[in-house]
């Protein structure tokens, strides 16, 4: 699979190809497969890996008359474990204790343990090169219909900047002959906002449909960025200097940041079940396995939002 591809692919983009395969070595050839004539409606396990390229953003010009969008019919992945129900068994007004309520053997959309997925192994090899940055690593098991019927899944990762990550989009997959996998997908890249001149205009980045405003109770000066960012704050700040920073009571607003690149990666690739397909760029990368999964769900999928 892996030379099928550096065959067709042109010759400023074989440095990409061959520095993931070079880390995943074998993992990302397909097994050999009988041949596949029809792909059936059902359930499947999926498991999607997202990565970047850190050293290949400046080899190439990105256009900026691009549009970005996210689909009406989405879903979004959840966590099981932050799924949790009132306990009704006792009426007492003392009775706050709440339980998880998620089968995750019937019900869709919701993220798996690592210990359920198939590729970490892979992961791993890519979070260790300095090279690559894991973006997006997570598996979960979903109905897979026709296209017409089929619904946008929401993907993000990596390093928060204000109202948005650095990966946003949302994929979509659909079965006929083969399972299809169409990528709406897009890294971008921030600076700290200081006032500086804008020399190339980018799109509006629409906010995520189940964007959600949370507290920075979390917030780290770790980075480079963040700390670029308090240093912004304290120039226009007096009071926040000589190291009197309070993460818990400034968050990053959007014009904190500017965009200094978007990088959209729209895709349709038709794929065979349990296959571990590749989908190569310049500077984002897709690793996804889609396996038939034997479930005795009775949950319709979820309605769009």
């Amino acid at each position: 699979m892996v030379y099928q591809l550096i065959k067709l692919l042109p010759i400023k983009h074989l440095p990409t190809l061959l520095g993931i395969a070079a880390v995943l070595t074998s993992a990302l050839v397909a097994p050999s497969a009988q041949a596949q004539t029809k792909t059936h409606e059902g359930w499947y396990q999926v498991e999607m890996i997202v990565v970047a390229r850190k050293d290949d953003t400046g080899q190439e010009h990105w256009p900026s008359n691009i549009k970005l969008r996210y689909p009406g019919d989405w879903v979004e992945l959840k966590d099981p474990n932050a799924t949790e129900v009132p306990n009704t068994t006792n009426n007492s007004a003392s009775a706050t204790a709440t339980a998880p309520v998620v089968d995750l053997t019937k019900e869709a959309f919701y993220l798996l343990p690592a210990s359920e997925r198939q590729l970490n192994t892979q992961a791993q090899k890519l979070q260790r090169n300095p090279r690559f940055e894991v973006l997006f690593h997570n598996a979960w098991r979903q109905v897979i219909t026709n296209k017409k019927e089929s619904k946008a899944i929401l993907i993000n990762g990596g390093q928060t900047f204000g109202q948005h990550q650095a990966l946003e989009g949302s994929i979509r997959l659909s079965v006929a002959t083969y399972l299809e996998l169409q990528t709406n997908l897009w890294l971008a890249q921030f600076d700290v906002n200081v006032g500086q001149e804008i020399t190339q205009t980018w799109p509006e980045i629409p906010l995520r449909p189940n964007y959600t405003a949370a507290t920075i109770n979390n917030l780290s000066l770790d980075s480079e960025v963040e700390a670029e960012l308090e240093q912004a704050l304290a120039n226009e700040n007096p009071q926040w200097s000589n190291g009197n920073f309070d993460a818990n009571a400034a968050a990053p607003e959007a014009n904190n940041y500017v965009t200094r690149q978007i990088i959209l990666l729209q895709q349709e690739r038709d794929m065979r079940t349990s296959e571990v397909h590749y989908i190569d760029h310049p500077a984002l990368n897709v690793i996804i396995q889609v396996t038939p999964y034997p479930s005795v769900a009775t949950t319709p999928l979820p309605t769009a939002q």
